[in-house]
């Protein structure tokens, strides 16, 4: 996966932990786009991975005009490999996202926005609903497993399309 932290349009960045089971969802997101993207560029998109959230969204993101974030998300009542399109002031559920120890995602940007760091205009958040995010381990739950090439393509289209005529972003 890229890590060059050379500006691009469009940043899509995939969060998670990669040993708490379906925690790990978004990490596979990016890394199967990835492979996409290898066989298929789409110029100007970049796409990194993190382990981490807060204060490390602002120098993963920072002068991007486009973010696309995949995490897991954890609720009381999960439809496992569900994807819910989400905006910053609708992110719950996620602990990187959330900043149980650390920012929440909405308090990066704003956080950025006053020491003039240069964030996203368009940032689209989907959260992937994990089915076990507990489970010491680096197995996806089958529902979750079948969400990533998925996701992956459907991303990987929406690029493409994005791009428009020329391949030019949009």
């Amino acid at each position: 996966m890229e890590t060059d932290r050379r500006s691009a349009d469009v940043v899509v960045l995939g969060l998670g932990n990669p040993l708490l089971s379906d925690d790990a969802v978004g990490l596979r997101v990016a890394a199967a786009l990835d492979e996409l993207l290898q066989n298929d560029p789409v110029p100007g998109v970049r796409v990194l991975s993190s382990t981490r959230g807060g204060f490390e969204l602002i120098d993963l993101l920072a002068g991007a005009t486009h973010a696309i974030i995949v995490d897991c998300l954890s609720g009381p009542s999960p439809v496992p490999g569900a994807v819910r399109r989400l905006s910053l002031q609708e992110v719950a559920g996620s602990a990187r996202l959330v900043g149980a120890h650390d920012i929440s995602v909405a308090t990066a940007f704003d956080l950025a926005a006053e020491l003039g760091i240069s964030m996203p205009d368009t940032v689209e958040i989907l959260g992937v609903e994990g089915g076990d995010t507990l489970t010491v381990g680096e197995r996806l739950t089958p529902a979750v497993e079948l969400a990533v090439p998925r996701l992956a393509r459907d991303l990987h289209a929406y690029l493409k399309d994005a791009q428009g005529p020329g391949g030019r972003s949009r």
